[in-house]
């Protein structure tokens, strides 16, 4: 039943992005309405960390089986772990900011002489760093429109956190690789403890502090603790692959997979908000269950091209979603509140697709033709 392209996480990487985007549109256009409000419940950004430092370190164990790799320095394998990271993520990282910077320059009315200083004051945005820039030392300002020239500000504010889980893998990589007993003997869990403690994870901290306790910037902070329960998952996830299944623990992992997705779809629907602590433990089994994938519930949609396509387009939908939140918003002001979810949901998702096809069909295939040059030239030397 385990296959090398868990789909399941793909369907629910979809499912939770969409959750994110109407919940940012509840709280950006009909907070205040007193429309009764649905999809406003559920912290469900921790899965995304998760998954992050799941990946992670199973791309640390994997490059470290070869004599090769274990001799290079510390630092040269997290910049290239790194560098991968910002490859892959950022083309959808530029186009979500390019496209909420012009839609919402455009509805402030922004003056054509001011353009290029607001630009500038947004460049660690756009560089796809912005949370080691001022923003990143101050609270999201993504609420409003109000263009202020000399002022920092995020212009698609959800994007901190590809920002942040491309600086955490560097520094988190880095770690690691210097020693893995140490990363998860001390590090890994000192750090989630102190940022529990602090600021990062808990709804109170979140709102509560611009700057965490540990002197990182919340944004980072959260991320990486979150990353390293990740990280360490693997360890989980790898003794649960290994162990071979009874009837019983088969059945038992599918049962608390059909109960955990029941739990988290009514309580992002109802708006219940449990705490992000709690909301937290129950999302870490729940990417165990799916990351071991050996229950019966992932053979419905194991290998599922169509599951596949939904977690590639949740990264592009979450990149842009705010901008049809804000552009919905100014062009029909007099929708009312369920037609603008529907409406929504369509634009985001057409938008979506055609944003990956220009990374797929324009960008991808510029990284694509240096790695042929490469193993071209790598082959001539061999010749």
């Amino acid at each position: 039943m385990k296959s090398s392209k868990i789909t399941t996480i793909g369907l629910w990487s979809f499912i939770f992005v969409v959750a994110i985007a109407l919940g940012n549109l509840n709280i950006i256009v009909w907070h205040n309405t007193g429309e009764n409000l649905v999809f406003t419940g559920g912290y469900v950004l921790a899965f995304f960390m998760f998954l992050a430092g799941y990946f992670l370190m199973a791309h640390y164990k994997e490059q470290n089986k070869s004599a090769k790799n274990k001799e290079e320095a510390p630092s040269k394998q997290a910049w290239k772990y790194a560098g991968s990271r910002f490859k892959a993520l950022y083309p959808a990282l530029f186009i979500g900011v390019l496209l909420a910077f012009i839609v919402r320059n455009a509805i402030n009315g922004t003056e054509i002489t001011q353009i290029f200083g607001v630009f500038m004051d947004s460049v660690w945005e756009f560089l796809g760093i912005s949370q080691i820039g001022a923003v990143g030392l101050l609270e999201l300002k993504s609420m409003t429109f109000d263009a202020t020239l000399g002022v920092s500000q995020l212009w698609n504010g959800p994007l901190w956190l590809i920002s942040a889980i491309i600086i955490s893998s560097l520094i988190l990589y880095y770690v690691v690789s210097k020693s893995e007993d140490l990363f998860t003997g001390f590090f890994a869990p000192v750090f989630v403890i102190i940022t529990y403690a602090g600021a990062g994870l808990t709804e109170a901290g979140l709102n509560r502090t611009m700057v965490n306790v540990i002197g990182f910037p919340n944004g980072i902070a959260r991320v990486m603790a979150g990353m390293c329960l990740g990280m360490l998952m693997y360890y989980v996830v790898e003794y649960f692959r290994k162990k071979k299944f009874s009837e019983v623990m088969t059945m038992a992992f599918s049962l608390l997979h059909i109960g955990i997705a029941v739990f988290l779809l009514y309580t992002i629907y109802a708006g219940i908000t449990w705490s992000e602590f709690t909301n937290g433990i129950v999302l870490f089994v729940f990417c165990v269950v799916l990351l071991t994938n050996k229950d019966y519930i992932s053979v419905l949609y194991d290998k599922s091209n169509v599951c596949a396509f939904l977690g590639r387009l949740s990264l592009y939908y979450y990149a842009i979603h705010i901008v049809f939140v804000f552009l919905l918003a100014y062009l029909f002001p007099e929708m009312g509140y369920h037609a603008s979810i529907i409406f929504n949901i369509l634009f985001t998702t057409c938008a979506s697709f055609i944003v990956m096809c220009i990374d797929d069909y324009v960008i991808t295939p510029i990284f694509r033709k240096e790695k042929l040059e490469v193993k071209r030239s790598q082959t001539k030397k061999v010749a």
